[in-house]
């Protein structure tokens, strides 16, 4: 069994490993908008270093409205151009109404296990500023 010391030293290392993560992560986007500044300021689409290419180019993300969609298209060409997903809140209110019978629930829930670490204030204290965030 661990004991205090370590307990607080894997909480530390973790921390740190986070906040070190966000450094990261304002890095990574400070310099992504300098690269996409310097290609456009020279007129470079492409960029070979190091045997590596990197590549700026325009581009769309595209969102829809799936009512107006469904109001615009026939029921059957809607289903052909959009997937459907389970919402686990639902799922998990039929299953607990009963309304889903076991069998068929073990026929269509694959469970992936994983561990998933929180980081959050403690009860009734203040959220402290990000580490990542105190520096500039």
């Amino acid at each position: 069994m661990a004991t205090e010391t370590q307990v607080k030293q894997a909480v530390e290392a973790f921390l740190n490993a986070l906040t070190a993560k966000e450094q990261a992560e304002q890095a990574h986007e400070v310099a992504r908008e300098t690269l996409v500044a310097v290609f456009a300021e020279n007129g470079i689409n492409d960029f070979t270093q190091d045997e590596i290419t990197l590549s700026v180019t325009p581009s769309e993300r595209r969102s829809f409205s799936l009512d107006k969609l469904r109001k615009s298209v026939s029921p059957a060409l809607f289903r052909k151009v959009t997937k459907p997903s389970v919402d686990t809140k639902a799922w998990d209110s039929a299953v607990d109404k009963g309304e889903i019978p076991n069998k068929v629930i073990k026929s269509v829930v694959e469970i992936t296990n994983y561990v998933r670490v929180l980081v959050k204030p403690a009860k009734g204290a203040v959220k402290p500023a990000s580490k990542a965030s105190k520096v500039a």
